[in-house]
């Protein structure tokens, strides 16, 4: 989260504190910010509280080299001292007093509670569709919205649209949490690093400007992007006529329509006919591309249109149920990707 080339000094920074109960870190690069806690245990010691700012970059050279080892971390008003073993490493540091404050996770505003593991699955369901540019300052973010007692992440880019959504039951209040914010989309990578196989749940909160995030490892707070999310709900037709597909197979065929491509086109042409898709490429100046693949489509017209292979591969790449269903009206009708039977109850 710390960013080392950020002009703004401070930012290059992480924020070390010792206190009684452990060791913590905090870095922001003012939109995301990330808390981390080390408890006091066998291998973490505290003797003295006190806190340290220190460049991001050469604490983590620093402690890479000596990371077999027992660290032992020592400040002063003017340096940081680490020492391992017979290694003795001296750091400048900065005053921790203009380390910019994150929004922390708060007892006294309502949030859910889900599965750990499925959190990151929602995310790399979701985040691929958003836009690449900042530019784009909505699309290029996310939107988180509980209702319905059912947690909702959309992203789009304005060719491509996902949604994932999940159930939930836990949450801090009675009442149904009904609120929605919309974020970076690539500011989600840090939630990441306070998920891991051992942990059970996370807690989620929506507050004002804020979307955070808890787990017994620590905390990410990602800003807020100001405006109000495009209205995804028109880019999702009904009635399609719908086709239950392999997902791995289908996968294997789509990459197949992508070996022979130019710098000018990324679309296919698909042709559905009786029992059969038929996928044909055209790349100028490198060749053609045909490949057939056999699928029950029973009492269902003829229909053509013109795919993003790439898109729906990373889509396709992003669920990891054995079964997909295919919907679609035919030229110029959206295709829509299902997840068929997903244990975890994610759509």
């Amino acid at each position: 989260v710390a960013k080392p080339g950020d002009d703004r000094q401070i930012l290059r920074n992480l924020l070390l504190e010792a206190t009684p109960e452990g060791l913590e870190l905090t870095a922001t690069d003012t939109i995301t910010g990330l808390w981390l806690k080390s408890p006091v245990s066998d291998s973490v010691v505290v003797t003295k509280p006190g806190r340290v700012v220190v460049n991001a970059v050469n604490l983590q050279r620093t402690v890479d080299t000596v990371a077999h080892r027992e660290i032992t971390i020592r400040a002063t008003e003017r340096s940081c001292f680490i020492e391992a073993g017979g290694s003795k490493f001296r750091l400048c540091v900065e005053d921790a007093n203009d380390f910019p404050r994150i929004a922390r996770f708060s007892q006294r505003k309502p949030y859910i509670t889900i599965k750990a593991e499925l959190l990151p699955k929602m995310i790399a369901r979701t985040a691929h569709c958003a836009h690449d540019e900042a530019s784009f300052q909505l699309m290029h973010g996310m939107l988180v919205q509980a209702e319905n007692n059912e947690i909702r992440m959309v992203a789009t880019n304005g060719q491509r649209l996902a949604v994932s959504t999940l159930p939930f039951v836990d949450q801090s209040v009675e009442s149904e949490i009904k609120s929605k914010i919309v974020i970076p989309a690539e500011a989600t990578g840090a939630i990441k690093r306070i998920v891991s196989t051992d942990i059970e749940s996370v807690d989620i909160q929506w507050m004002t400007n804020f979307f955070n995030v808890r787990t017994q490892l620590g905390e990410v707070s990602i800003r807020a992007l100001a405006g109000h999310y495009p209205l995804y709900q028109r880019g999702i037709p009904t009635g399609l006529g719908s086709m239950k597909l392999d997902r791995r197979s289908l996968v294997e065929v789509l990459k197949q329509t992508t070996a022979i491509k130019s710098a000018t086109t990324s679309f296919v042409s698909l042709e559905f006919k009786r029992d059969r898709m038929i996928f044909t490429s055209h790349a100028e100046g490198a060749g053609d591309a045909e490949i057939e693949y056999e699928y029950d489509r029973s009492g269902q017209d003829d229909a053509s249109l013109t795919i993003n292979p790439d898109f729906m591969i990373e889509t396709l790449a992003a669920i990891r149920g054995d079964d997909v269903s295919f919907e679609t009206g035919g030229e110029m009708t959206p295709t829509i990707l299902r997840e068929q039977d997903n244990p975890d109850g994610l759509k």
